[in-house]
């Protein structure tokens, strides 16, 4: 019998105040392809309901400068995340950008990590987003905004981080009527997630043999 424990985990981080949302639709359908492999866990994060303080304050600052330990609330962050192999982050675009709860959880929990890492590969051993976009591809495309949300979240924090693998997708039309285009978006999502999961596997096996 596997023990539970010892099984390949994913962390699944969402950051959405409304559970009946397509973020929270598309990342109940990312844990289902998680677990479809049936040796991969799943743990969702809800960053919202935990009540996670996104403001970077005196404690984070004492701490970046050596005068105090790490912040409670963001070691806690820090050791969910350091149980997983896979660390996945969904999210809605908000002005082009990040919801304010998804930065300031940046900024605190991966912003303490490099505090100590002095240039080393961060806790973090890889790291997916998935950005829920309401407009369409073109929109993003032609405005340069994926392009600018690649390079934010790519370089400005894992490449930053020294994370060795890393990707962000982006999945358009949320707030479109159509049914068709939300079944597609939720099949999209079981597809991320048995991808995780497969990610998520030790590198020897997944050598075909």
């Amino acid at each position: 019998m596997t023990n539970e424990n010892s099984r390949p985990k994913v962390i699944l981080v969402v950051v959405h105040p409304d559970h009946d949302s397509a973020t929270w639709g598309i990342a109940r359908a990312l844990e289902q392809g998680i677990r479809s492999d049936g040796s991969t866990t799943a743990t969702i994060h809800d960053l919202v309901a935990s009540g996670f303080d996104p403001v970077y304050g005196k404690a984070d600052l004492a701490h970046h400068r050596g005068l105090s330990g790490l912040p409670a609330d963001v070691r806690r962050e820090q050791e969910l995340l350091e149980s997983a192999e896979v660390t996945v982050v969904l999210f809605p675009v908000y002005w082009w950008s990040m919801p304010a709860l998804a930065k300031g959880w940046f900024d605190r929990v991966f912003g303490a990590y490099d505090d100590v890492s002095h240039g080393s590969p961060s806790a973090v051993r890889k790291l997916h987003l998935v950005a829920l976009a309401g407009l369409g591809e073109g929109t993003f495309d032609r405005h340069g905004y994926k392009a600018a949300l690649t390079t934010q979240t790519m370089h400005g924090i894992a490449d930053y981080s020294r994370i060795g693998d890393a990707s962000i997708e982006f999945l358009y039309d949320t707030e479109s009527k159509d049914p068709a285009v939300h079944e597609q978006l939720i099949a999209r999502g079981y597809e991320i997630g048995a991808e995780m999961a497969q990610r998520a596997q030790p590198a020897y096996d997944r050598v075909a043999v």
